[in-house]
């Protein structure tokens, strides 16, 4: 006997670990009806799952409940997918489950998954092929049924919020079995006019029988290969279809896309107001820098424009002919003095002074003038020439200087 002493936690552990180690008990698909449904903070959903004989507690956990294409309501039938555990602290087993359908829409809901996998894994619903709307939207097509009151409802919030905005309407079958050929010729039909800025499919809630047209995989290509933005408004919030993931942006309701494509024209006035101002500050900026750029333009021309340039030249021209001038002139001053001095020397070696003086020229018949005794010979003519006149004569006798005595 074994005789070990376990604690409770101990106890619950080895519980929790033989129901998580049963392959049964980790895959199961049950069914029942929903009771006492609530949300945590957190966004857990807690809630039990019953029949006429016994109730099971299970957990759905916020990462799961986001996934939910319905909201579970007291009382609804439902069928369910998970794995039975042990909640240790309470020491109570539980179901965590993991996706959740109503009962009686299973074979349309596992069509609806399988579609919608193999259109994620063709990029149906990639971000990148997403189209942006419009900043402004002046004029939306709606394709939805013309007597639903999804229409209405858009009609007079677009009125209410932008009066300006343009409604065209495609008349189109939203329900039955031909309901989606009717919903491509619509996207078709605007795409080829070209003559609103944003399509929008409408339709109000209903089953998902009801909505089973918005999931074609036919009508999913017709938005994928729309040349205008699609808005998906289909059903209520809690509705979704595979046209909601194909189209470029997903509404709610149509009373949501409605407030999408219509802008309220106070906010509208504003928003034109505040880009005005925009402009005019941008204007303005730009304005400003061109001017100060004219103007440094203006100084760089006026610095090096030719005239300035040939002031400037003729500036040091008349600079440099004063200095030429100056330096000239003390040339000449220096020359003038030279030629004063030279002057003065040469009229002291003039001649006619020194006749003057007394002294005589001796000059031969060929006006030669005689320097020396040896030039002379006995009975030679002579012309003398004196100061006031000259007067000729002829050699009668030479006497010659020669160490201080004469020789005749």
């Amino acid at each position: 006997m074994n005789s070990k002493v376990l604690s409770v936690s101990d106890v619950n552990q080895y519980i929790k670990t033989l129901l998580e180690s049963n392959s049964l008990l980790k895959n199961l698909l049950i069914q029942g009806e929903l009771s006492n449904v609530r949300k945590s903070a957190a966004g857990h959903l807690y809630f039990s799952l019953k029949d006429s004989q016994s109730k099971l507690d299970c957990v759905m956990f916020r990462n799961t409940v986001k996934d939910l294409k319905f909201l579970p309501k007291e009382g609804q039938e439902v069928t369910v997918r998970g794995a039975i555990g042990i909640y240790l602290p309470s020491g109570q087993y539980q179901m965590t489950v993991r996706s959740m359908e109503p009962r009686g829409k299973g074979d349309l809901y596992q069509a609806f998954l399988m579609l919608k996998d193999e259109l994620k894994e063709k990029g149906y619903f990639d971000q990148e092929h997403k189209k942006v709307l419009p900043a402004i939207i002046g004029r939306v097509g709606v394709v939805t049924s013309p007597t639903g009151a999804a229409l209405q409802d858009m009609i007079t919030i677009i009125k209410r919020r932008n009066p300006l905005m343009d409604i065209l309407v495609y008349p189109s079958l939203v329900q039955g079995p031909e309901a989606y050929r009717s919903l491509i010729d619509g996207i078709k039909a605007f795409n080829a006019a070209g003559n609103v800025d944003v399509i929008v499919l409408a339709r109000g809630g209903g089953s998902i029988e009801d909505l089973w047209a918005f999931n074609d995989e036919r009508l999913a290509r017709a938005i994928f290969e729309s040349d205008l933005p699609i808005i998906a408004a289909v059903g209520h919030e809690i509705d979704y279809t595979i046209a909601d993931f194909v189209a470029d942006l997903r509404a709610p309701t149509p009373s949501g896309a409605a407030e999408l494509v219509a802008e309220d024209q106070h906010l509208l006035i504003q928003r034109v107001n505040d880009l005005k101002i925009k402009m005019q500050n941008s204007l303005v900026r730009k304005l400003r820098v061109q001017t100060e750029r004219l103007s440094e333009i203006e100084k760089r021309i006026h610095r090096y424009q030719p005239i300035n340039r040939i002031q400037e030249e003729r500036l040091k021209i008349d600079v440099m002919e004063r200095s030429m001038k100056m330096a000239v002139n003390r040339n000449l001053s220096q020359e003038r003095r030279l030629l004063d001095q030279l002057c003065l020397r040469i009229q002291a070696m003039n001649p006619e002074k020194l006749l003057k003086k007394g002294y005589v020229l001796l000059e031969d018949e060929n006006n030669r003038l005689i320097t020396s005794v040896k030039n002379i010979k006995i009975g030679q003519a002579l012309k003398v020439r004196l100061s006031d006149g000259q007067a000729y004569t002829r050699v009668t006798e030479v006497e010659e200087k020669s160490n201080g005595s004469q020789k005749n």
